[in-house]
């Protein structure tokens, strides 16, 4: 990963670069940005949190923050398209997308049945943002262009990579090694189906059929987080997309997300970003 993109991913918001991945061979690695990758040559074993995908040229694999990820193996031809993006050109991105659409995109291999129309769209997409890389420089005003462009382009991707799962179910399931890794993928599944529902580990839990030691245990494995972390995590980044890129009021959200007051909501959100739900939708701000 060069020194220039590392430097500009913070300062305009999303960064990209043609790499082999070598820093991720056989060492573990945490995603600091949302990451995309586009397999442009060769072939690669990835563990993305402790799953295994075998990534191969054509296919794109969505890496959300937080993710580790580690390269087992790959071949001497192996060459990637990797795309940096930071919270707030992601979550404008993705805010069409309901989380249980991006629960089937994110830690995923994609990669469509007609192979020479899916590398033509998705090439087209990054020849589009290597330009906003390329066009961005220092002028803000001409900056805030590039990044609105470079969020059509990742929204465009995700609608396709949508598009085609649905027509090529495979590709939905997740390749689940030993039973820690498919307690930790059934977990993630329930959380997006349940997450505005019950936010308790013991709920979990007991869904799963595990003490909550035992679950704590898993994703602590599989993440670096504990359950509870993980839930709330999850929670906040749903209330961020909602504030910021819809106009239900405060109270809506409180249906919504079944929180038993306003206040209640209030001080949560308020205890994980350090604002409060009237500061963060008046500023735009993005927590990480």
């Amino acid at each position: 990963m060069n020194n220039i993109y590392l430097k500009k991913l913070p300062l305009q918001g999303f960064a990209t670069t043609k790499s082999s991945l070598q820093q991720f061979v056989q060492h573990v690695y945490q995603m600091q940005h949302t990451s995309i990758f586009y397999c442009l040559s060769g072939e690669a074993l990835f563990t993305i949190d402790g799953h295994k995908f075998r990534f191969t040229q054509g296919q794109v694999i969505i890496c959300p923050t937080g993710s580790n990820i580690l390269l087992l193996d790959i071949t001497s031809d192996f060459s990637a398209r990797l795309l940096g993006l930071s919270k707030h050109i992601w979550l404008a991105a993705r805010s069409s997308m309901t989380p249980e659409a991006m629960n089937a995109i994110e830690r995923r291999t994609h990669q469509g049945s007609n192979k020479e129309l899916e590398r033509e769209f998705i090439g087209n997409i990054f020849r589009q943002i290597d330009i906003m890389n390329l066009e961005a420089g220092s002028d803000e005003m001409n900056m805030e262009y590039c990044r609105q462009n470079v969020i059509l382009a990742v929204n465009s991707l995700l609608l396709y990579i949508q598009h085609i799962n649905k027509d090529n179910t495979a590709q939905t399931k997740e390749h689940v090694g030993d039973n820690k890794d498919k307690l930790f993928y059934e977990f993630r599944m329930l959380l997006t189906e349940k997450f505005r529902e019950d936010r308790s580990v013991q709920f979990y839990a007991d869904m799963l059929k595990v003490s909550t030691r035992h679950l704590n245990s898993i994703c602590q494995r599989a993440s670096g987080q504990n359950a509870k972390e993980i839930i709330d995590h999850y929670t906040i980044i749903e209330l961020q997309v909602a504030l910021m890129y819809t106009h239900k009021s405060f109270q809506e959200l409180v249906s919504d997300f079944k929180f038993p007051d306003q206040s209640y909501l209030n001080r949560y959100f308020k205890r994980h970003t350090g604002y409060s739900l009237s500061e963060f939708r008046a500023n735009g701000v993005m927590v990480d």
